[in-house]
């Protein structure tokens, strides 16, 4: 250990500033009341939302699916970076001076910040993998169903590639999270981890863009077709994160105290991580109301009628019982059987059936002399 400085009997990483008192009982941090709020706040949040989605998909929708395997992987990635990062803050390692810390804590939260990158990478990648295998549900077009396939290809890839080469980017490994190996080679961190960041901003572009053309093409309001962007532009709310972190960036790549100097960053890491889960959860929230507030929902679509389209498609439930002597044809609105004989051809993708709970509106049931008629494929 003798290439480390020695401040007050204790071996540290680096040798304190002159005039500098250190306190390794109290270390003077910063921002720590700025994480416990978001990962307090925000991670309950997220579980919330989460639980939300899979209560929706299991019990009230087709059941637990591709795209919710991803949100629940990208959900135990994130929570494992908050509770290690949170417990290296009360630990007196994360957002404290690399010299106001004896080398020991700072190995625990060298080896913290190790496991963490690569975590970051897998619960930002498992979050856009989930919402594009949603998106391949919102039409068989050839040409978008295409696009979503190449950015599933391109988000797995880098993802993949990412993480791997963050975990073996140092010869011997182990000098990747033991800051006593001195013998050894890592390759330059600097142009990995811009380029990994620049490439989020691109992902999270792409998620926005491509369900536009498909929105654009259908026979709706433009109001309607201006919520159904609005609810992709909030799920895209990452883009203005991954652009704070892309500033941050610079000054924290030419650091020489990280434990300190990555602390605003880390701020913006935790609520992006949220956020991956509270948006990726939104699609499910109108079908979640709608089961226990149907009231409500009803008296709102009833309000507007002349207003209302209908869904790109319409099913039948098959846990509503059927109306004796009605057929489909005789509750479906014109604009609701050419949607259906323009997807006929389509009816065997059965996750396509549920675009009707990710983006689009309603329609409000036809009226009758004797008052609203709610028909099946509505309920």
């Amino acid at each position: 250990m003798s290439e480390f400085p020695v401040t007050n009997g204790t071996v540290t990483l680096l040798k304190p500033p002159d005039g500098y008192v250190v306190d390794f009982d109290h270390p003077q941090q910063q921002l720590v009341l700025e994480h416990y709020l978001v990962s307090g706040i925000g991670g309950p949040i997220a579980l919330i939302a989460l639980l939300q989605r899979l209560y929706t998909k299991i019990w009230l929708s087709n059941g637990f699916q591709v795209d919710d395997a991803f949100m629940c992987l990208s959900w135990m990635a994130s929570v494992t970076i908050q509770a290690a990062y949170v417990g290296s803050i009360a630990a007196g390692g994360m957002c404290a001076h690399a010299w106001e810390m004896p080398l020991s804590r700072f190995q625990t939260y060298f080896a913290i910040t190790y496991v963490a990158g690569p975590l970051f990478v897998l619960c930002n990648g498992f979050a856009k993998l989930s919402l594009l295998v949603l998106y391949l549900q919102l039409s068989p077009q050839k040409k978008y169903r295409a696009a979503v396939w190449a950015s599933i290809l391109f988000v797995a890839t880098t993802t993949a590639g990412v993480a791997f080469v963050m975990i073996v980017r140092c010869q011997p490994i182990r000098k990747g999270f033991d800051i006593k190996i001195s013998g050894g080679t890592c390759i330059d961190a600097d142009p990995l981890y811009m380029s990994n960041s620049i490439a989020n901003i691109v992902t999270d572009i792409m998620l926005f863009v491509l369900p536009i053309p498909m929105i654009c093409s259908l026979r709706m309001g433009m109001a309607q077709k201006m919520g159904a962007m609005a609810m992709f532009a909030v799920g895209s709310m990452t883009i203005s994160t991954s652009i704070i972190k892309l500033v941050l960036l610079p000054q924290l790549l030419r650091s020489n105290d990280p434990s300190w100097d990555s602390a605003p960053a880390n701020i913006w890491s935790f609520v992006e991580t949220n956020l991956f889960i509270i948006c990726g959860s939104m699609p499910t929230l109108r079908k979640f109301f709608q089961h226990f507030t149907p009231r409500l929902l009803l008296r709102s679509d009833t309000s507007s009628i002349s207003t209302r389209k209908p869904y790109l498609i319409h099913v039948t439930d098959p846990s509503q019982p059927s109306r004796a002597g009605t057929t489909d044809s005789d509750i479906m609105s014109p604009q609701q059987l050419y949607h259906e004989e323009l997807f006929r051809g389509y009816q065997g993708h059965q996750s396509l059936l549920d675009f009707r709970e990710v983006a689009m509106v309603p329609e409000s049931p036809p009226l009758s002399r004797q008052g609203p008629i709610i028909p099946k494929s509505l309920v």
